[in-house]
């Protein structure tokens, strides 16, 4: 149950002068929303403009199967040590812990995850192996200054191909793949070896009940949103910042820019004057858009699945055919309904995107799930995510690609003059991907407003969530 809440997110210090100031917000989704609320609890004019006719951007709650379900971010990553969960106890929104036992059925066989490993001990050191090597070549590579050039696909494509492994070490194998490709959102050639799985994968993640939008309209309530306001240009000078939309200009002091990278990596928005060489550089190599994390939920009239069975697994068929919804989750317990959520990674992802409809992407997913089980009824509802095809995204979110420099994060996030200002979770060093990156951005670049706005360092205690510098 949520708690209505209307407490201010104010950074204003005790005793500080209203500032007079107007700032655009471009995006609606968690990191625009969150900017845009601490500057105008702050006392700032704020005006947000959104291209969609919805609010939260890659965070996109859906109702369309008869419960509430996340078709974009969808976990609080780390959820013991997570703003996100500060925020959601504040509400009174639930977190459900979505960790626990993996039970693998391989070949009509039901075993734990232990027993996978030990039974495919010669896939898992060979593959061990193979990442440490890559790793140490991508270390020379770094300590000559030079790009990211060694991906996951050069380490374990040798391992996935030897023919001296058994073929049950080589599914295992490229099942670990998967998940990389799964967790990151690429395939394994565009992911760079040094981050090719990240932390978040060995946390506690947890759902919010009824996902995020409890937050998303605790972000926004009160706020100008104009939504169905694309900004194709934005004009920048020393005095002030013009958005052009279709419904035409908006002027503003400043600007805070949310916008997916791949957006402004690929000129949906013009910036005029443009930003320096090195930062449009540093936003051309940033991963994003080249894969994408395909989830397809599916509603069933009954649970067939093991009364004991949350989660499950299926090893690919083959090295090959890796992606293709192999791992389950069972969400009857987060949303009281017989709902599965599965997921395609890698290429499998991208052609499914590409390629296919809908009922081919549901076929190919009760494919797997009837190699699986014996009684699986057809569906009474199917949903699939396509972000690669929305336009306002194009891509899933930012991943760590082969090219990419470790800085690049940091200089994309660097504010022009004063005046334009970057966040969302590309933006961010760390956790990048995350919705909780992309809360932290949102939050990094209002104080950064705040200060030009008033002159002195925000006051953090409104909000609510804990900062944690």
């Amino acid at each position: 149950m949520t708690t209505p809440r209307t407490a201010s997110w104010s950074m204003l210090p005790a005793g500080a002068a209203q500032p007079r100031s107007c700032v655009l917000v471009i995006g609606a989704g968690m990191a625009g929303l969150v900017a845009a609320r601490l500057l105008h609890d702050s006392g700032l004019d704020v005006i947000v403009l959104e291209a969609r006719r919805r609010v939260g951007g890659r965070v996109c709650p859906d109702t369309s199967l008869g419960v509430a379900l996340d078709l974009g971010g969808s976990w609080v990553h780390g959820s013991d040590d997570n703003p996100l969960s500060e925020w959601c106890a504040a509400l009174g929104v639930e977190l459900m812990v979505t960790t626990g036992d993996r039970r693998l059925i391989v070949d009509g066989a039901i075993m734990s995850y232990a027993q996978m490993q030990r039974r495919a001990w010669r896939g898992r050191m060979a593959f061990d192996a193979a990442l440490r090597c890559a790793e140490q070549r991508a270390r020379r590579l770094a300590a000559r200054g030079q790009p990211r050039a060694v991906s996951l696909a050069d380490a374990a494509g040798p391992v996935l191909r030897a023919p001296w492994l058994p073929a049950f070490d080589r599914r295992v194998v490229a099942q670990t793949v998967s998940m990389g490709e799964g967790v990151q959102g690429a395939p394994a050639d565009r992911l760079a070896i040094e981050e090719w799985f990240p932390n978040d994968g060995f946390k506690v993640n947890a759902m919010p009940h009824d996902g995020f939008a409890s937050l998303l309209d605790d972000a926004a309530r009160d706020l100008d949103i104009r939504l169905g306001a694309p900004v194709r240009r934005l004009r920048w000078s020393a005095s002030k910042v013009v958005a052009e939309t279709p419904q035409g200009e908006v002027v503003a002091d400043r600007c805070v820019v949310t916008v997916p990278v791949g957006l402004l990596r690929d000129g949906a928005m013009a910036i005029e004057p443009p930003a320096p060489a090195d930062q449009r550089a540093a936003v051309a190599r940033i991963g994003y858009g080249d894969g994408v994390l395909g989830k397809i939920y599916l509603r069933f009239e009954r649970r067939f699945w093991p009364p004991d069975v949350d989660r499950f697994q299926s090893l690919p068929p083959s090295p090959e055919g890796r992606g293709v919804f192999n791992a389950w989750l069972s969400l009857e317990r987060e949303t009281g309904a017989p709902i599965l959520l599965s997921f395609a990674n890698g290429h499998a992802a991208v052609r499914f995107e590409r390629e296919c409809d809908d009922a081919q992407v549901r076929d190919a997913a009760m494919t797997v799930l009837r190699r699986l089980f014996a009684d699986v009824p057809d569906p009474v509802g199917v949903c699939f995510t396509r972000w690669l095809a929305d336009p306002w995204a194009a891509g899933s979110y930012s991943y760590p690609a082969v090219g990419s420099l470790p800085e690049d994060r940091a200089v994309y996030s660097r504010p022009l003059a004063d005046r334009v200002f970057f966040a969302g979770e590309a933006t961010e060093a760390s956790d990048y991907g995350t919705v909780h990156a992309a809360l932290r951005s949102g939050e990094r670049a209002a104080e950064a407003v705040f200060r030009c706005a008033i002159g002195a360092a925000p006051d953090r205690a409104a909000r609510p969530w804990r900062f944690r510098g």
